[in-house]
């Protein structure tokens, strides 16, 4: 899958529930994973990065143990709203 975009989102509630989604224009936001509780030693605060990692196997037409796979990052923004 190649887009031009794609956004990363944490909301966090005031008691502190999190939850991560991602679009691929800005304004849908599709949940990814289960929301939880940010808590001593689950997660408090915040490390933002981005990385790529290869696939191993047929998941999503990947090429097992490609090793010239690779993301390319133009930018990378952190916002509140």
């Amino acid at each position: 899958m190649k887009e031009d975009a794609v956004f990363l989102r944490v909301s966090v509630s005031a008691d502190a529930k999190c939850r991560f989604s991602f679009s691929d224009d800005g304004k849908t936001f599709t949940p990814i994973g289960q929301e939880f509780t940010a808590t001593a030693g689950r997660w408090v605060g915040a490390k933002v990065g981005i990385f790529a990692a290869t696939v191993r196997g047929a998941q999503a037409g990947a090429e097992p143990g490609n090793p010239d796979a690779y993301a390319d990052f133009d930018w990378f923004r952190v916002s509140a709203p």
